[in-house]
């Protein structure tokens, strides 16, 4: 087993889940929770792992640290300033809670570009995927400006940032990018999760 990265893994677990109509967090895939799949890879992979929520009893289950956004109702960006705050290495790596394909070894390979840049983030077709990427506490005086202001797209704080792209053709390596970064937000997707799965 590989060494533990010295970073961190965020879990953000503070979505509202309405296109999914249940806590999409809790599904069942494979015998336990998306949340808890993440959580138990995590512990594997970070030295540090913390889980951003408003509701920490629903995850009191997972025994790991939690936190809550500063100000609630922010979305994203304040889930970031929450767990960038909340960790104790300069970087930490970023997580939709109901991303059931994480890889490992992508995971490394952004940690691994981490020294020297704010902000690691795969993109495709020119799109950031920012609920998969890799975050400076450096960042932490940019993000509540934002928030203070109410400039609330996580983007926002892109501009001018050390930004270290990682291109379709570096993720490719690691598998199929709609897979890697598929996430479960509404029934239908969550059911092709299930058959990508199945699939040999």
């Amino acid at each position: 087993m590989e060494a533990q990265l010295n970073a961190c893994g965020v879990i953000l677990a503070g979505g509202k889940s309405s296109r999914m109509g249940v806590n999409k967090a809790l599904l069942d895939f494979e015998g336990e929770p998306l949340v808890q799949r993440l959580a138990r890879r995590f512990q594997r992979w970070f030295a540090q792992v913390v889980v951003v929520t408003n509701t920490p009893d629903v995850y009191a289950f997972l025994d790991l640290p939690m936190t809550a956004d500063r100000v609630p109702g922010l979305g994203p960006l304040g889930g970031l300033e929450a767990g960038l705050t909340a960790s104790r290495f300069d970087h930490a790596f970023f997580c939709a809670c109901d991303m059931p394909f994480v890889n490992e070894a992508l995971v490394r390979h952004l940690a691994a570009l981490a020294p020297g840049h704010d902000i690691v983030v795969p993109q495709l077709d020119g799109e950031f995927e920012p609920m998969h990427a890799i975050y400076s506490r450096s960042l932490l005086p940019r993000i509540q400006a934002h928030l203070e202001s109410r400039r609330l797209r996580l983007t926002s704080i892109f501009d001018g940032a050390l930004l270290r792209a990682v291109t379709e053709a570096e993720i490719r390596q690691f598998g199929d990018p709609e897979q890697l970064f598929f996430n479960c937000n509404t029934p239908a997707e969550f059911e092709q999760a299930k058959i990508w799965r199945r699939e040999p």
